[in-house]
């Protein structure tokens, strides 16, 4: 019975858990027979293992060896409770500039990065707790993958640019956004508590404001949360940045450069 189980799940779960095999063939998730199936199906080649427990599904007549992982849904099964965010989330939403193969998922448990099967993947502690508006749910091949919403990745990655790839990367991935409430970027970086990051993302908002339809009041609002005083953002250093006073940050000049002086 439980070889005649293995193939549907197979067929219905492209990523999976060892303890989601065994519930789908009646076995406890420690039973020496989960293990036992496990290890036939990889050695026949109808599974491959991308890390410690955690398992793909490969379709009939296709290579173990060659098959290719979604990387997104498989990072999201690598830890309970895994949540896709930061440069890895603007992917998964379509509006990174340039592809990277590290993987950034929050998650509980120690920070640290982990080498899966075809790609690695970077466990990172929340900055502050999500509320219902910075989670939503992504479908990768028919199931469900969490990640942070677009507004709430916005506001992560102003608050951690280090994570984004660096200021060009964020800046040229955040100008592919066509669509954006900025209520809920306002919200989620007032529970940042970051006001350098609220400044830039006051800069870059300011900046798109036309293009996003941004109304004025959420600049103002926004404005409240911005640095006191004169503070380095975005990676930049003295003598090559120059200071954006509403909203009182100091930024790269490249970054200015490419951007509307004006606005600046």
């Amino acid at each position: 019975m439980p070889r005649q189980r293995s193939a549907p799940f197979f067929s219905d779960a492209p990523v999976f858990d060892r303890a989601e095999y065994a519930r789908a063939i009646g076995r406890a998730p420690t039973d020496k027979v989960v293990s036992s199936m496990l290890a036939q199906h990889l050695k026949a080649g109808n599974i491959r293992r991308i890390a410690r427990g955690v398992f793909a599904s490969v379709p009939k007549h296709a290579d173990a060896e060659t098959w290719s992982v979604d990387r997104f849904l498989a990072a999201s099964r690598l830890r309970p409770g895994g949540v896709v965010a930061y440069h890895s989330a603007l992917e998964l939403h379509g509006y990174a500039y340039s592809e990277s193969f590290d993987l950034q998922v929050v998650a509980p448990g120690q920070p640290g990065l982990l080498a899966a099967e075809g790609f690695s993947c970077r466990f990172i502690k929340a900055p502050a707790p999500y509320g219902d508006a910075d989670l939503t749910t992504v479908d990768r091949l028919g199931q469900p993958v969490r990640a942070t919403a677009l507004e709430c990745t916005v506001a992560d990655l102003f608050d951690r640019p280090d994570l984004a790839g660096g200021a060009d990367e964020l800046i040229n991935s955040l100008d592919l956004v066509g669509r954006l409430d900025p209520n809920r970027l306002i919200d989620r970086l007032a529970s940042l508590g970051n006001a350098t990051a609220a400044g830039a993302a006051g800069w870059w908002l300011q900046r798109r404001q036309e293009q996003l339809g941004t109304p004025a009041g959420a600049l103002d609002r926004l404005e409240t949360l911005a640095p006191k005083q004169n503070r380095y953002a975005l990676g930049a250093t003295a003598g090559a940045s120059r200071l954006a006073p509403r909203w009182r940050v100091i930024l790269p000049e490249a970054v200015l450069d490419a951007s509307f002086e004006g606005l600046a």
